[in-house]
């Protein structure tokens, strides 16, 4: 059996599942805290149940986590790097509206190095970084998935 006849089976883009998965992890990492009782707890909830609305930060995790998904058949079909292309575009947008609210919540601050006291950890790089190479790896020559065998042509017709 070729490839074209299973076409369900995973063929991952490693550079677009790598930059997925760091763009995904980096963005939830700075949403885990360690609690009062030493016990991990996802701290987005906060933004989620806002009483104004705050849910739609969570749409970036579907977002990532659709890039993660489609980049496992990125290397065999066109359209599924479209899909994690897309996914990753749309998650980005959301993350980076996100990070803009929260620095937009952050209490005034005297020092003049205060990005240097930004909460995120490395969340944010490693954010940064997936985002870049999911996208760099939609820039680079790819090659084609290979073409099923030209049909054999037909032999001289009998007796000529």
């Amino acid at each position: 059996m070729t490839a074209h006849e299973r076409p369900y089976r995973p063929a991952p883009d490693a550079a677009m599942l790598v930059g997925a998965v760091a763009a995904l992890a980096g963005y939830l990492l700075p949403w885990f805290k360690v609690g009062p009782s030493y016990r991990w707890w996802y701290s987005g909830w906060e933004y989620a149940t806002l009483s104004t609305g705050g849910g739609w930060t969570l749409l970036t995790i579907p977002f990532l986590a659709g890039a993660v998904v489609a980049s496992l058949w990125a290397g065999r079909s066109v359209a599924a790097a479209m899909t994690a292309v897309t996914a990753g575009v749309a998650g980005m947008f959301l993350a980076l509206a996100v990070v803009a609210v929260s620095l937009g919540a952050m209490p005034e601050r005297s020092s003049s190095n205060w990005v240097g006291e930004l909460p995120f950890g490395p969340g944010l790089p490693l954010m940064a970084l997936g985002f870049g190479l999911l996208f760099a790896a939609v820039l680079r020559g790819r090659p084609l998935p290979p073409l099923d065998p030209p049909p054999a042509r037909p032999g001289p017709p009998p007796g000529g």
